[in-house]
């Protein structure tokens, strides 16, 4: 098989011991391990990690710039003053928006909201809305997840409109100096201890302080919406974003939120009859948000606010529906812009280039950076797709570990018109009769930067483990670690000496795949989304597999694999097969089956018991695979469980129709070695 991906394992060959206080807390010793692995290496770092609540989040006062912050819109609120929040347009900023909407709406302010339009505008403050927004008579503008790079712009409007700034992305070396306040716990001078916020943590962290201020009281409302915008950004869940995201889905079931309610209903993650399950944060990184987010991307990001602010039951389930039927519609489009994106790679012959530059003409600007993920995911080089109107290209990219966009772009700066962004995601524009020169520098400069190991994806494994090790309690303890994400990663582990009992195609379209897999007397099903349409493995292989393990609940609880990765292993002697050896096999499995079907764990399990300690278990399996193979047995799934049936043979049948024979078939030169034309009789 071709490597898919690079397994790096976290554990190493010679760990220390789990230290004494995870047997006092009876954390099971798999989960210490990997707790461990992750920097719990004191009681009070566990104690925080298990126990921390809401009550633990810092003192808001403790961040640069708050004070004043909090002062301004007292005296906004005792004035009566008109108060507008200007937010981004993806899901962080949304729920940022929202945040403060509904929070400056309980204290009965005369507030309004503002986003920007991806296309038209763009993200962050632009002059044409501060005008308008001047123009209506807003006295104080409050920036969520944006506004630290606007200096010029907050200078240039200060004299007519007071700006609080709140944001959480790395600020530039000249701040808005003549804002009322920047808050933004990456400032240099920030007394705050966790700096990590997303954009709608830094804007719950100052109704925080406000509430506490007014109030004398820990504010705890739409802790929802904070869990969500901290999920959907992709910033560490650690500290502070922990708490936020933990506190936030326990409360999905119950919430308040009556457009949060109804987005969660009409995604299929939970049921109107209030008989709700657990959400995980999982189900809202893709689920929920892309709905959310799609308002934004092909809409207005006003509707995902417009759905998170309303106190109507009605009105929610009509607005979730809408968002849900543009989501469908983003992924459409999203659909068609990748397969003219591949074509367009294919003209360019660029499938080898180290990095990927893409363009088209007219393409949905809202999508391009979706359908620059996916790329990357198939050829795993930096991709930057680049969208062509009235002779301007606006491009958005994502990058691989090792190659800093932000940098590629700041090198070529004078080639663009613009350019901005993180070190794995940015954006730019650039005249479009510069792209193919720029194409080609970048390309020399990934060249410099990159080898073909580099373009290999990695899976980190947590350790390898036996099957028989991966039970139902292993995987409930493993919920201690959730919710899982950045910098806190849903474990994976990894299996070696695997039987691919019987594989099959699933699913709409067949374009899932399961597969059987047994060690010794461990059975279980492991589940690949969406492989592509090459099968990852086939009967009778021995495999090494990585994996998230999983409870599945189709009849009744069982261990499921959620497929990442499978590896081919070379067999060994003990699973080479001659046909003295299928025969006398087959006269057993013929008086075994005579009766009509049985159990396939059953079958296997009796023929083992013939051979103890003469033939490996696996060499068995492979036997009645070939059988399968050549139509001898048949199975079928009957309430979860597997049957063999016996097929009494009227032809002779050709021994090498059968792939797992022909792969472990024992000798080059004897009766049924390589080469030869060789068949077994009607009754082996």
């Amino acid at each position: 098989m071709k490597e898919k991906y690079k397994w790096i394992f976290r554990a190493k060959e010679q760990e220390n011991g789990v230290l004494p206080f995870f047997k006092t807390w009876k954390i099971p010793e798999g989960t210490a391990r990997i707790l461990q692995r992750r920097g719990i290496c004191t009681e009070e770092a566990l104690r925080h990690f298990l126990k921390d609540t809401m009550a633990d989040l810092a003192d808001p006062f403790l961040i640069k710039g708050m004070p004043e912050a909090v002062q301004r819109i007292q005296r906004a609120l005792e004035q009566n003053e008109k108060i507008v929040i200007y937010g981004d347009y993806d899901v962080d900023g949304i729920t940022a928006t929202s945040i403060l909407y509904r929070f400056f709406h309980r204290l009965g302010a005369d507030i309004g909201f503002y986003i920007p339009g991806r296309e038209g505008e763009g993200y962050g403050l632009n002059a044409g809305a501060v005008e308008k927004l001047c123009g209506e008579g807003y006295q104080l503008l409050i920036t969520v997840d944006c506004g630290i790079s606007s200096a010029d712009l907050i200078d240039t409007w200060a004299d007519r409109m007071d700006f609080i700034v709140t944001d959480h992305h790395v600020p530039p070396e000249t701040l808005p100096s003549r804002a009322v306040a920047v808050i933004n716990p990456h400032q240099a001078d920030c007394g705050y201890p966790y700096k990590e916020l997303a954009g709608c943590g830094v804007a719950y962290t100052l109704c925080r302080a406000l509430w506490k201020q007014m109030r004398q009281a820990d504010y705890t409302e739409d802790v929802e919406l904070a869990a969500v915008g901290t999920i959907a950004d992709m910033v560490p869940l650690t500290g502070e974003n922990r708490i936020l995201v933990k506190t936030g889905l326990s409360r999905f079931r119950h919430t308040k939120v009556a457009g949060l309610k109804a987005l969660l209903v009409a995604s299929g993650i939970l049921s109107e009859d209030r008989e709700y399950r657990e959400v995980s944060a999982d189900q809202i990184s893709f689920g929920l948000a892309p709905r959310l987010n799609a308002s934004g991307r092909i809409a207005h990001a006003r509707k995902g606010v417009a759905l998170m602010i309303t106190d109507s039951a009605e009105e929610a389930k009509t607005m979730a529906e809408e968002l849900c039927a543009i989501n469908v519609e983003r992924q459409t489009i999203e659909r068609a812009i990748y397969q003219e994106a591949l074509q367009r790679l294919e003209e360019l012959e660029g499938q080898q280039s180290m990095a990927l530059v893409i363009d088209g003409k007219d393409w949905h600007p809202g999508v391009i950076g979706i359908v620059a993920s996916r790329v990357l995911e198939q050829f795993h080089r930096p991709t930057l797709v680049i969208t062509i109107r009235d002779g301007i290209g606006k491009g958005s990219c994502r990058s691989i570990p090792g190659f800093n966009i932000y940098e590629a772009l700041k090198a070529h700066s004078d080639l663009l018109l613009q350019f901005g962004g993180h070190t794995m995601a940015a954006g730019f524009s650039i005249e479009e009769h510069k792209i193919p020169l720029f194409r080609k520098r970048l390309n020399a400069y990934a060249a410099e930067r990159l080898t073909e190991e580099s373009c290999i994806p990695q899976l980190e494994i947590e350790q390898v483990v036996p099957l028989s090790e991966v039970t139902l309690d292993f995987i409930r303890s493993l919920a201690l670690l959730e919710p899982c994400g950045c910098e806190n990663p849903k474990p994976l582990f990894a299996s070696r000496g695997v039987f691919v009992e019987s594989t099959r195609r699933m699913g709409a379209e067949n374009r899932h795949f399961k597969c059987l897999l047994s060690e010794g007397n461990t059975s279980v099903e492991a589940v690949f989304w969406n492989p592509g349409e090459d099968n990852p493995c086939s009967s009778g292989e021995e495999v090494a597999i990585a994996y998230e393990p999983e409870i599945h609940e189709w009849y009744g609880e069982h261990v499921q694999l959620i497929g990442k990765d499978i590896r081919e292993l070379q067999p060994g002697e003990e699973l080479l097969l001659d046909r003295p050896f299928l025969v006398e096999i087959f006269l057993k499995l013929r008086e075994l089956l005579s009766g009509g079907s049985r159990p396939v764990s059953e079958v296997q399990h009796t023929l083992c018991s013939l051979y103890p300690g003469h033939c490996p278990e696996v060499k068995l399996k492979a036997g009645l695979i070939v059988f399968e193979e050549i139509g001898i047995l048949s199975r079928y799934s009957r309430n979860g469980q597997e049957y063999f049936i016996y097929h009494a043979l009227k032809d002779k049948m050709d021994l090498q129709m059968s792939p797992t024979f022909c792969r472990y078939r024992k000798g080059e030169g004897d009766l049924y070695g390589r080469g030869k034309n060789n068949s077994c009789g009607r009754e082996g």
